[in-house]
């Protein structure tokens, strides 16, 4: 199974947008959704536990992975990955002109394991078109930042 992505055309933000206002960015078209209840089903088809049970376990991953974080611990979740809180704040000249109002909205970082990886190493594209037509490029608004794949 392949990726799909569409082209949008954006505002260009290089150094070169004098010369080139808008260029050609490729654009990830999101799958299907795969719901908590189908994941769980899932995931309990191939284990001893019922859904009741990975329902349960999933809930409770929960809870204890944001304790540790809220507690600035890093948490590895065996071969799924690592997360963490990532922060930083605006810069100030003195140490007495610092407080805690400057530091932004910490962020969970997560960063895969091996598995996981590999699979983004392995992983196929394919051009999604609407009409099947190659020159197929959707306009997008200006001000918006070409999202990251």
């Amino acid at each position: 199974m392949s990726i799909k992505y569409k082209l949008v055309q954006k505002r260009n933000l290089g150094s070169d947008q004098e010369q080139i206002p808008t260029k050609i960015y490729a654009q990830m078209v999101s799958g299907d959704l795969v719901t908590f209840d189908e994941f769980v089903e899932e995931v309990a088809d191939s284990t001893v536990a019922g859904s009741a049970g990975v329902k349960a376990i999933l809930d409770r991953f929960n809870v204890v992975l944001v304790r540790h974080l809220r507690n600035g611990r890093r948490v590895q979740v065996g071969e799924l990955g690592n997360f963490r809180l990532n922060m930083g704040s605006t810069g100030v000249a003195t140490v007495e002109d610092f407080s805690t109002d400057l530091i932004r909205e910490p962020r969970v970082r997560f960063h895969p394991g091996k598995a996981l990886r590999a699979m983004k190493g392995n992983t196929n594209f394919e051009r999604f078109t609407v009409n099947n037509s190659s020159t197929d490029v959707d306009s997008s608004d200006e001000n918006e930042e070409p999202e990251e794949l």
